[in-house]
């Protein structure tokens, strides 16, 4: 059995659609910096383009071994197309699925085409997308139901563009998610979900030619908690990835400085007060994540 995929290293995930006619290389290249790739088979591919992207996929597979520290996955567009690529040729040398539209109408869909297909050795990506995210009770529920998953859970994927569509809004150039409506949602699923173990990534940011918003965009996802982002260009994971291992070597000796046992109860470090007792969970997973940076 392969060790679930951790949340800390997917760094900068960078989406790929599968009617890219050079799929089989970038399958298995190591992207520019990028931690993590998805291959995706929903929302950027049209529904007549489906048949040559699985193709693609398939044919890019059969070559596939792989050859970096990369994380690879694939976003297929529903249970059914799930179920048609686990049998695949080489599908077990992916690391896991993104798991598009996933809510109480369709987990126990994936869960079930999982099951059946007897290819449990992979790690997942539920995305939360739907309108169902707006109602904290169906959250509840959900995350009930996602502690059956075990440890196969490596992270929850936040939909921005999905939940802001359903508000009938978009990115607009300059302004960060944490200037729109989206930053309650994020707020509300960040609530729901780490108390209870389940790690989320930051949602996309869909413009390409504003890396100066990106930037302050990734600041504010790290002061969430935020330790791993959609990328959708090369140019974007530069960004991100530069900002994590930024913030990695900002924070790390702080962190560890709170879990020495032989540090104080309180003490300055930088010039903010620390407390073992109440920085501790901030300092185990800033530390988890700073060790891939250092």
């Amino acid at each position: 059995m392969r060790e679930p995929v951790s949340y800390f290293d997917l760094g900068a995930t960078l989406y790929t659609p599968c009617t890219n006619d050079k799929l089989s290389t970038v399958l298995k290249a190591s992207p520019a910096m990028a931690r993590s790739m998805v291959l995706c088979l929903e929302d950027a591919v049209k529904e007549n383009e489906l048949a040559l992207a699985l193709t693609n996929l398939k044919n890019a597979l059969k070559t596939f071994s792989p050859n970096s520290g990369v994380k690879r996955f694939i976003r297929p567009r529903n249970p059914l197309v799930l179920a048609e690529i686990l049998d695949y040729q080489n599908i077990d040398k992916i690391d896991g699925f993104v798991l598009p539209k996933f809510d109480l109408n369709t987990i126990n869909l994936y869960k079930r085409v999982i099951e059946e297909q007897g290819k449990a050795d992979f790690s997942y990506m539920p995305i939360l997308e739907t309108a169902q995210v707006f109602d904290n009770s169906a959250m509840v529920r959900l995350r009930t139901l996602l502690k059956l998953w075990g440890n196969k859970i490596s992270c929850l994927r936040i939909g921005g563009n999905d939940l802001m569509n359903l508000l009938g809004i978009k990115r607009m150039k300059g302004i960060t998610a944490y200037e729109t409506p989206l930053r309650s949602i994020i707020d509300q699923l960040v609530i729901q979900f780490r108390p209870e173990g389940f790690e989320l990534s930051a949602p996309v940011f869909d413009i390409t030619e504003d890396l100066e918003t990106l930037k302050r965009e990734v600041t504010m996802d790290l002061a969430y908690g935020f330790f791993a982002k959609t990328a959708i260009h090369p140019t974007q994971v530069t960004v991100i990835e530069n900002a994590f291992a930024q913030f990695s070597a900002g924070h790390q000796a702080q962190a560890e400085k709170v879990l020495d046992e032989d540090a104080s109860a309180v003490f300055t470090f930088n010039g903010q007060m620390m407390e073992r007792t109440c920085h501790q969970r901030w300092a185990t997973r800033t530390r988890q994540f700073a060790i891939r940076y250092s």
